[in-house]
C-alpha cells in the first residue's frame, strides 16, 4: 500500500507539544494506526488485541503505564477502558489511544475526558488525500471563489471512485472479484469485531436484512418503522442497530434543523452511509457503470459529497455543525454548515448543468439565523455564479 498523507496527521503536528491524552476512534480499517505511526514511527505500540496486555491493562492500570511510558501509542483501547479513567486522572502527554469502536469509548470519554482530551474521529480517505495533497485540505465553507486545488476528474471517474470506496487498503482497481472479496472480507471483520457481542445471535440474519436496507435508505430521511417491516424487526430492535451503526462509524445521521415549539420542521434525520463502497457491496452494485445508470446514483453522489465534507471537518480537528432542512411546504435545503455568525446553505445535484432553479429554496427557507454565501455542488465543468449569493461548482473543486 502506497503511503499516504493523511490531513488529520497534518493538524496533530500544529499541535506540536501535545500534553493531552489523544483518542482517535472511527470505523474499523480507515487507517487510524497507520496514520499516528507515520508521523510518530518511533513511538512503541501496545496491541491490546493481545490478551496478556488486555488483562496487564484491566488489573493494574498503573502497572501498565509504568511498563509502557509515554510516549505510547495503545491500539485497539476499547478492549480496557479503565484506561479512560486512569489517564484522565493523570500528567499524561504523549498517550494515543486507538479505538475502533466508538460504541464503548463515546460513554467512557464523556464520563472521564471530555475537556481533558484530544478527541479525533478518522473516516476513509478523503479525495484530497487520495490525490497526496491532504495536507492542503481546509474545512470546505462555501465562497464565491472555490479553491480548485485537486485535478478534475471525468464523471465515470468519479462514480468510479464512489463505487470503489475509501478504504486506505484497497488498491483501486476494476476487477469485480478482488473488490467483492475486499468488501466480503472487510464487512466480516467488522461484524466479527465489532458488532457480534452487540446483537442477540438470534437476531444475526435480521441483522445483515438491516445493513442492507441501510445501504438502500443512504441520502434518505430515516423510517424506523418502515426500514423495521422490511427486514421483519421490532422497531425498537432497528433503533437499537442505528445506535450500533452509528457508533460503530459505518452510518451517519445528519440531524435536522428545526426551531423549538415549531410544527413547521421535518425532525427525523437522514441516514448516510459513511462508505460507499461498502453500500454499493451491500446492495450488489458491481460495477461502476451500473452504479452511475442505477436509480441510486443520485443517493450514491449526495452521500459521497456529504461524506467529503465531513472529513473535511473531522480530518482537520473541528466539529462539523451539520443540519439539513426540510419544512412541512416541502422546501429542502441539503445540508446547512453552522458557524457562530450564519449558515451556509448547500444543495447537491446528480447534474452536470447547474440552475438557478435548483437553489431557489435557500430564499424560501424560514431560518432563525442570517443565511451566508450558498453552493451548489454537481458535477459541472466549470464554477460559475447562479446569483449574487451562490455559486455552482464541481465536487473537485471543494
Amino acid at each position: 500500500m502506497r503511503f499516504i498523507r493523511r490531513s488529520i496527521v497534518e493538524y496533530i503536528k500544529t499541535l506540536c507539544n501535545i500534553n493531552k491524552p489523544v483518542i482517535i476512534t472511527g470505523m474499523r480499517g480507515v487507517g487510524k494506526l497507520s496514520a499516528i505511526r507515520s508521523y510518530y514511527e518511533n513511538i512503541p505500540c501496545v496491541q491490546l488485541s493481545n490478551i496478556k496486555e488486555i488483562l496487564f491493562a484491566s488489573n493494574s492500570c498503573s502497572d501498565f503505564f509504568t511498563v509502557h511510558k509515554a510516549p505510547v501509542i495503545i491500539n485497539d483501547a476499547q478492549y480496557a477502558l479503565n484506561l479512560f479513567k486512569h489517564i484522565s486522572n493523570a500528567d499524561n502527554k504523549k498517550i494515543f489511544l486507538i479505538a475502533n469502536q466508538q460504541l464503548d469509548c463515546i460513554n467512557e470519554y464523556k464520563e472521564y475526558m471530555q475537556d481533558k482530551c484530544i478527541y479525533l474521529e478518522l473516516m476513509g480517505l478523503s479525495i484530497y488525500e487520495m490525490a497526496n495533497m491532504g495536507y492542503m485540505q481546509k474545512p470546505y465553507v462555501p465562497s464565491k471563489r472555490p479553491p480548485c486545488i485537486i485535478s478534475k476528474k471525468s464523471i465515470h471517474h468519479t462514480f468510479k471512485l464512489i463505487w470503489r470506496g475509501f478504504f486506505p487498503d484497497y488498491e483501486e482497481t476494476d476487477n469485480f472479484d478482488e473488490w467483492d472479496n475486499f468488501y466480503s472480507r472487510k464487512i466480516e471483520e467488522i461484524l466479527q469485531k465489532d458488532i457480534n457481542d452487540k446483537i442477540n445471535i438470534i437476531n444475526k440474519t435480521a441483522f445483515l436484512n438491516f445493513l442492507t436496507a441501510a445501504a438502500a435508505y443512504t441520502g434518505k430521511e430515516l423510517n424506523i418503522a418502515e426500514i423495521a417491516e422490511k427486514v421483519n424487526a421490532a422497531p425498537n430492535t432497528v433503533k437499537n442497530w442505528v445506535y450500533i451503526l452509528e457508533k460503530a462509524g459505518i452510518i451517519y445521521l445528519l440531524k435536522p434543523y428545526y426551531a423549538e415549539n415549531n410544527k413547521r420542521y421535518i425532525k427525523t434525520p437522514k441516514i448516510y452511509m459513511t462508505d460507499t463502497g461498502l453500500a454499493a457491496w451491500l446492495l450488489s452494485i458491481n460495477s461502476a457503470d451500473e452504479l452511475e445508470k442505477s436509480k441510486l446514483s443520485s443517493s450514491f453522489f449526495e452521500t459521497f459529497v456529504i461524506m467529503e465534507l465531513l472529513k473535511s471537518y473531522r480530518h482537520n480537528g473541528r466539529k462539523a455543525l451539520f443540519y439539513y432542512y426540510r419544512d412541512n411546504s416541502k422546501v429542502t435545503i441539503d445540508l446547512l454548515i453552522e458557524d457562530e455568525e450564519c449558515f451556509y446553505p448547500l444543495n447537491i445535484k446528480n447534474t452536470t448543468e447547474p440552475k438557478n432553479e435548483y437553489v431557489s429554496s435557500f430564499k424560501k427557507a424560514v431560518i432563525h439565523k442570517k443565511l451566508g454565501y450558498g453552493s451548489l455542488i454537481c458535477l459541472t465543468d466549470m464554477y460559475k455564479a447562479l446569483n449574487n449569493d451562490v455559486t455552482a461548482l464541481s465536487i473537485w473543486e471543494i
